[in-house]
């Protein structure tokens, strides 16, 4: 017969195929995902670090380093869902350059929503802006005046 598994956090015993704890609600986790870093390093941090999925705890992996790629990414160029960088493209974008879904830039933004010193997008705001819908100082062009 089988060992009992235990729930790892409130040691009740678990039935065979669980989602959840019945006791504690803690859900089941099985760590999945891939990460890689580059050998070489520039101050203290890898120059390409790749990461995606989740560790042990269910905590997401962010890759962090000069150029940065997975969901959750920081870093000098940063490509993710989420990326924040000197250089950013994601579905949410932040950075002094961003490409995005929702980009924000400080010098320059370009995506559906757009919000940066230079800013094209659907919805574009800043002090020069290009897009459907543009609010700001010079405006490049627009389709709404």
């Amino acid at each position: 017969m089988p060992e009992p598994k235990l729930c790892p956090n409130c040691d009740h015993e678990l039935p065979s195929l669980y989602a959840e704890c019945p006791k504690c609600r803690a859900r089941a986790i099985e760590p999945k995902g891939y990460e890689w870093k580059s050998r070489l390093m520039w101050i203290g941090a890898p120059v390409v670090h790749v990461a995606f999925g989740c560790d042990a705890t269910g905590r997401a992996y962010v890759a962090r380093g000069v150029i940065a790629i997975g969901q959750r990414a920081i870093g000098g160029v940063a490509i993710g869902i989420m990326a924040t960088g000197f250089i950013a493209i994601g579905l949410v974008g932040i950075g002094a350059f961003s490409l995005g879904v929702v980009a924000v830039g400080v010098v320059a933004a370009c995506g559906v929503n757009a919000f940066g010193f230079i800013a094209i997008g659907l919805v574009a705001a800043g002090w020069k802006v290009g897009g459907l819908a543009a609010f700001g100082e010079k405006i490049l062009f627009s389709r709404m005046r």
